[in-house]
């Protein structure tokens, strides 16, 4: 190539014509143009002798009159090179595609290499290019008479003068630079049409993922009907659960914990489902791939936290769960065992048969406290756990709600002990009346005026005053005396009813409340620990009054202005 290269700085104006003679140029005017006078110092032989074999460059130096010559003065001189053929010697011309797309045209040979065969190699290299997503920019490097023209880090194709020369471009730096940009217009048509066919692909995806998991959620959805609505209609055939013996659980309560079970897998199930979509739909686009990075994490990482911690505390877990076997089993002994008290199958001479089902809640609410509070240290090892925190927050719930009850208890410890209320003597406590039949720590027992048992808290007496009755109850008669009649006659007749109904004489009171032109009203009020006493204090004062021809009136209403 040097060589060429010198012959073309020395060559004269003739030598420029020979280059450009047509294909078609006679042979006379090729054989008659002049050979350059440096050429024979170099050559073998003399220049005039015809067997005298040319010089290795001649043929690169004159490739259009080097055929015409040798053929009839060296018939043996070697034909020239392929790579370095003219392009109007009609060589075979190729083209480097991607897919069906014509990227550029390889129009002569190279290195060895046949057009086709460069253009081939060519369009296999920039399909393993193209298909590297981080191959993006495409370049050329020149070193001399060749060119590589790169698609990111892998070579496509090299470029000589010839290549140029047959494309008719004026420098390989030119042809090079007209490959790189219309091998870069190829590429990237091809990758937006790889990138439009994958998002239809993904907008595929997610539509037929989405119909998938609807089909899923219906199947699972008619399973869970099917499956509660044979537990509903079999419940005879679901199974007791015993552990030595003893029945934990019953088919009733197995029932239920199956539907509860069933619904909270349903809804498991369809957070999942939903879930997973999700995750499949933000990862198949690159704009929200990220965000499927952060909602796994979002998730799983308490998951795995939560894991990590249950795996270093399965011992622990483990001795907890037989500890809490052992206090559901007990648990359920005492229920069965007060149980059979209540049905009369056993009997306790210290415990009645209608106070074992409130002893049976007692003591199993005792024995869950005393589990929490002593025996979760112990399984623990520690105080500062969660079943420690828990029997503490039991504790404090069951202070909370005895807040009442002991209040009442401290009450009842002042009237108690301070004796302010006496069996047997009326009272009034909390707003109600009657005799005092027992007092407790928590409530004191009344008896109405109808001989019912009133049963008032102490805590009670802290909204209403208590009065203090003695023996006798207050017995509270009103009526109305019609008008004409003298008050003071009227009194009279009243006090002497009055006094034989309270048999004391001085514990009675009669008052005048009102009076108008349609009567007057009297309150008589008499003590008496009959029962009976104010029916009988009305009959006495009805017959009085109609001795002494007194004629009763109509008691007024509150519409009429009654006081």
């Amino acid at each position: 190539m040097g060589a060429r290269a010198t012959k073309g700085k020395d060559a004269s104006a003739p030598d420029a014509a020979l280059h450009d003679a047509p294909p078609g140029a006679p042979a006379e005017a090729s054989a008659s143009a002049p050979v350059p006078a440096p050429a024979a110092p170099d050559d073998a032989g003399p220049a005039s002798d015809p067997k005298a074999t040319p010089p290795p460059d001649v043929p690169s130096a004159q490739p259009s009159a080097a055929p015409s010559a040798t053929a009839s003065a060296a018939p043996s001189a070697p034909a020239p090179s392929a790579s370095h053929a003219s392009p109007s010697e009609g060589p075979d011309e190729a083209t480097v595609h991607i897919r069906d797309r014509k990227v550029f045209a390889v129009k002569v040979p190279r290195g060895g290499q046949s057009a086709a065969q460069r253009a081939a190699s060519a369009s296999q290299a920039l399909e393993r290019a193209v298909n590297d997503s981080d191959a993006r920019e495409v370049r050329v490097n020149e070193n001399g008479d060749v060119a590589v023209v790169f698609l990111g880090e892998s070579p496509i194709i090299q470029l000589g003068p010839d290549d140029a020369t047959a494309e008719g471009d004026v420098s390989l730096s030119v042809h090079a630079a007209l490959v790189a940009s219309k091998l870069q217009a190829a590429v990237t048509a091809e990758r937006n049409r790889k990138a439009y066919s994958r998002t239809a692909l993904d907008i595929s995806a997610l539509v037929c993922s989405a119909l998938v998991v609807f089909f899923l959620l219906g199947k699972v959805g008619g399973a869970e009907n099917r499956l509660r609505a044979w537990i509903e209609a079999h419940p005879e055939k679901l199974p007791n659960v015993r552990v030595a013996g003893i029945d934990v659980i019953r088919p009733a309560a197995l029932r239920g914990g199956l539907l509860v079970a069933i619904d909270a897998m349903k809804w498991v199930l369809r957070l999942g489902a939903a879930y997973a979509w999700l995750l499949f739909s933000v990862s198949l686009f690159d704009a929200t791939r990220p965000y499927s990075e952060r909602l796994t994490g979002f998730v799983f990482a308490p998951l795995s936290a939560l894991m990590g911690r249950l795996a270093s505390a399965l011992p622990v877990l483990i001795v907890g769960a037989i500890a809490g076997l052992a206090v559901v089993l007990l648990v359920r002994f005492v229920a069965l065992f007060f149980g059979s008290v209540v049905r009369g199958e056993t009997s306790l001479p210290w415990l009645p048969g209608d106070l074992a089902a409130p002893t049976s809640i007692l003591v199993r609410c005792g024995i869950v406290l005393v589990a929490l509070t002593l025996a979760a240290p112990l399984v623990t090892g520690t105080e500062e756990g969660a079943l420690g925190r828990a029997s503490a927050i039991a504790l404090i719930a069951l202070g909370l709600s005895a807040t009442p009850l002991l209040a009442s208890a401290a009450m009842g410890v002042a009237v108690v002990f301070g004796r302010r209320l006496k069996v047997g003597e009326y009272a009034e406590v909390g707003g109600k009346s009657g005799l005092v039949r027992g007092l407790s720590l928590f409530e004191v027992s009344l008896e109405d005026a109808v001989g019912c048992e009133v049963r008032v808290p102490h805590l009670a007496s802290l909204l209403h005053p208590t009065r203090l009755l003695g023996k006798r109850r207050p017995i509270e008669v009103d009526l109305v005396v019609a008008s004409g009649a003298s008050p003071e006659k009227v009194k009279e007749v009243l006090e002497k009813e009055a006094a034989k109904a309270s048999r004391l004489g001085d514990r009675f009171s009669v008052a005048l409340d009102w009076v108008d032109a349609d009567g007057a009203g009297y309150t008589v009020v008499v003590f008496s620990a009959d029962p009976g006493a104010k029916s009988a204090l009305l009959t006495a004062i009805a017959a009085s009054l109609a001795a002494e021809g007194v004629r009763l009136g109509k008691r007024r209403s509150k519409s009429e202005g009654a006081p």
